[in-house]
């Protein structure tokens, strides 16, 4: 009997769900973002599996009322990728300057900012998960991690 696409889908996501919930899995990591996924949404956050520009695995989720991007990097054929990036973007009125965003930076060291053309502020930190990968309480440590740094940024943005 053959699957089809969302079938295998499916199937993956529901592996993953029942490795994850048996203490089986202790490690996480990008060769599988159906499984960074589930638990980012089993650390309470909305998260669903779409692909970014170039075909590669993306997710978006959002903390608060603050959407961002996780990326996945270092994938071979758009899988067994190595790292993810989290990735959030603020459209301000009127900018920020490099000169602020640098001080942000001068002070953390989980993330960094940069600036656009446009002068409006992004966030990002990268999570490498290659080899053996992360582990699940470390993943989740993570996540919280970048939820405080994301209410940080916006305050430190006036956002």
């Amino acid at each position: 009997m053959s699957m089809n696409k969302n079938t295998k889908l499916a199937a993956l996501a529901v592996a993953a769900v029942l490795v994850a919930g048996s203490g089986a899995a202790e490690t996480l990591n990008a060769t599988n973002p159906w499984a960074v996924m589930i638990n980012m949404q089993g650390f309470g956050l909305v998260a669903t599996l779409e692909s970014d520009s170039s075909g590669d695995p993306k997710i978006a989720s959002r903390v608060s009322d603050t959407k961002f991007s996780v990326y996945f990097y270092g994938c071979e054929d758009k899988e067994d990728c190595t790292s993810i990036q989290f990735s959030a973007g603020y459209d301000l009125n009127e900018g920020i300057t490099a000169e602020r965003v640098n001080e942000w930076n001068l002070t953390k060291r989980f993330a960094k900012a940069y600036v656009d053309e446009e002068g409006d502020p992004f966030l990002e930190m990268v999570l490498n998960m290659d080899y053996e990968g992360v582990g699940l309480e470390n993943f989740e440590d993570s996540l919280d991690v970048w939820r405080l740094l994301i209410e940080d940024f916006e305050d430190f943005i006036d956002w």
